[in-house]
């Protein structure tokens, strides 16, 4: 009983820890989408320059993937997510001094160094730290994690910027991620906590042979039509607002609050649906979640008001948060945990490739039709077509077991 209690202590401790990580890995990451308005007009900047600013980010985000969930298979995630948050918070720090395009440009493509590892690592932390039947729930809190630092970051980071300005805002988050990285050095050690899932693990899968899997190919697709919603959302949604719905910067952070609220509440219905109901059928709650979002983006784009832009955001969001929380749990289910750094890293590679593509391809959309945010949209609505049709041909194995080291088949 004493053993069964602290386990539960030790957990809770863990993804408490995590989900912190994750809500300052969101502000932090989010805060160039609210910070380029006046850094555009600070430097002058083209809605291209604006893309290629946030995309410099994401590909070196994306590169980091696979090498930080290989990392974290070999050494620990412990170290990993220490180490990563530690230097993601230092060039947080440092985008506030940046005096010019190239600048921002070259800071950024730092800073997605310094964050890549944090995703596919807290993934395999979850798999040192908790069975198969709990991981649904508890991957679909941490990235509830990243829903809270939605919700609280647009409209923080505006207030901030909007009372100071956009320097001293990158300053201060920066500062709040290293006094949690010292939070992460005294109490993070999963491995001092494997379960049964850890202790049966055999070979590692290198990340040779997940690029081989066909499962692994379909997810990674998957989260790559979802992702590109998602960032080409995120990065070109403020803009938007203010552009052409007329909102000031704090209203416009008020705005992207209530989409992120229903999306957080999306994600933790998810997590409980996949663990209880969809062992074997996630491939469903993906295909859903896709034509929800389709049709509501489809209707947001012919939002008559501001009303009906919260309201089909919102229902946007909920769609992809769907598809998202049922294609990041399938490794958890179907990946032994010895290989789960391998495996998500790919995954998560797919996903950060669309974060270099979305921004930049959205910001050249929108300028090639003369200012359109409508023809962006219609970008994204394709890239979550693309999520529908693959997610329609996954199959899987309905067991709650995984061979050492191995992926299941898929039929």
């Amino acid at each position: 009983m004493d053993t069964t209690s602290t386990n539960r202590k030790h957990k809770t401790l863990i993804l408490t820890l995590l989900v912190f990580g994750y809500i300052i890995n969101t502000f932090d990451r989010i805060a160039i989408n609210v910070a380029v308005i006046p850094i555009s007009k600070e430097f002058g900047l083209t809605e291209t320059q604006v893309g290629l600013i946030i995309s410099s980010f994401f590909l070196s985000y994306a590169i980091m993937q696979p090498i930080g969930g290989s990392l974290a298979d070999r050494i620990g995630s412990r170290k990993v997510i220490v180490y990563s948050l530690i230097a993601w918070s230092i060039l947080t720090i440092v985008t506030g001094a940046a005096w010019s395009f190239l600048s921002l440009i070259a800071f950024r493509f730092l800073f997605g160094i310094g964050e890549g590892s944090f995703p596919a690592a807290s993934q395999v932390s979850l798999a040192e730290t908790f069975p198969q039947k709990e991981r649904g729930r508890a991957k679909s809190i941490l990235l509830a994690g990243g829903k809270v630092g939605g919700v609280l970051g647009t409209l923080v980071i505006a207030a901030i910027i909007a009372h100071f300005n956009w320097k001293f805002m990158f300053v201060i988050l920066g500062f709040a991620g290293l006094i949690l990285a010292l939070f992460f050095w005294k109490y993070f050690h999963p491995v001092e906590i494997q379960l049964e899932s850890q202790k049966t693990a055999g070979r590692k899968m290198s990340l040779k042979e997940a690029f081989k899997t066909p499962l692994m190919w379909k997810l990674t697709v998957i989260y790559f039509g979802i992702s590109i919603v998602s960032w080409g959302s995120a990065s070109w949604m403020p803009s938007y607002l203010v552009k052409i719905r007329n909102l000031d910067l704090v209203s416009m952070g008020a705005v992207e609050t209530i989409p992120s609220i229903f999306g957080l509440i999306t994600i933790l219905i998810s997590g409980w649906i996949l663990d209880k109901y969809m062992v074997g059928r996630e491939k469903y709650l993906i295909v859903f979640g896709s034509l929800m979002g389709i049709v509501s983006l489809y209707l947001f784009i012919h939002s008559p008001s501001i009303v009906y832009v919260i309201v089909y955001g919102s229902l946007s969001n909920m769609g992809v948060c769907f598809a998202l929380v049922a294609t990041l749990t399938m490794p958890l289910k179907y990946v032994a945990s010895s290989s789960m750094g391998s495996a998500t890293g790919m995954i998560y590679l797919g996903g950060q490739t669309a974060g270099v593509i979305a921004p930049t391809a959205m910001g050249f959309i929108i300028q090639q039709f003369n200012g359109s945010y409508n023809a962006g949209f219609w970008f994204l609505i394709a890239a979550l077509g693309i999520s529908l049709l693959v997610g329609m041909t996954l199959r899987v194995s309905n067991t709650t077991d995984t061979q050492a080291g191995e992926l299941l088949q898929v039929r």
